[in-house]
């Protein structure tokens, strides 16, 4: 069976095409104006497929959109992923997670259900989520993403300039840009070690178009998984988690 999977979040929509248990393509596009213009670009590349089914953190709208593109080019509807609050194993601590955070928990408890896991997703948004050993999930933080803090400095200051590039260090900058880019990954490095700190021997599961980027500078065991949130959505999916 070849499968459409789709992570909608607030940058931009990944996907891959699954054919049984492989993957055998994936990419993505970027939530800009006219990223509506690129699905026809995508669907040509997956070309017919069986099965469509999705993460979608941006809205119904963005559902509705892509649920009809897929139908128009394949003749199939879209499935779209919802949280279940005990489900496989993993148990949320509050309604109204997002779905995406959900996903990436499922995939990272069915990874290891022998040790307590950070799960962290780096994207527009951190979100950090603890999971004991025994699926119970702990809570977590929601903060501003590594580029969004970098926006907002500039956008909210009078004379700090937007940085643009990506930081390599931690250490104190010897320049204003150095400052910003090197402070902003410090502070998002020192969140993740801090509960890796407090909740002795877990490991860290990264995800996130900037988990490559922070990996460096996790102190303890840390994993980085750039389709965890699909991994999830692989694993969780089935009549009972449709939307």
């Amino acid at each position: 069976m070849r499968i459409l999977e789709l992570d909608a979040g607030n940058s931009r929509l990944k996907w891959r095409l699954l054919n049984g248990d492989t993957v055998a393509s994936h990419g993505y596009l970027a939530n800009s104006d006219n990223w509506l213009q690129g699905l026809p670009l995508l669907m040509g590349q997956v070309e017919q497929v069986d099965c469509a089914r999705a993460s979608i953190v941006s809205g119904r709208e963005r559902f509705e959109l892509l649920n009809a593109a897929i139908d128009r080019h394949f003749n199939i509807s879209l499935q779209q992923a919802s949280v279940k609050p005990d489900w496989r194993g993993v148990r949320v601590a509050y309604p109204g997670i997002g779905v995406d955070r959900w996903l990436a928990m499922l995939a990272a408890n069915h990874q290891d259900r022998q040790t307590d896991k950070i799960v962290v997703s780096c994207g527009t948004a951190i979100t950090l989520d603890m999971l004991n050993r025994d699926g119970e999930h702990l809570g977590g933080y929601i903060v501003p993403g590594i580029g969004l803090m970098k926006k907002m400095l500039h956008a909210n200051t009078a004379q700090l300039p937007m940085v643009e590039m990506a930081a390599s260090s931690v250490s104190p900058g010897k320049n204003s840009m150095d400052c910003i880019n090197n402070g902003v990954l410090a502070m998002a490095a020192a969140m993740v070690n801090e509960q890796q700190t407090t909740h002795k021997d877990c490991v860290v599961y990264l995800t996130g178009g900037d988990g490559a980027l922070l990996k460096p500078y996790i102190n303890g065991e840390c994993f980085y998984h750039p389709e965890l949130v699909m991994d999830g959505l692989s694993f969780a999916f089935e009549e009972a988690v449709l939307g």
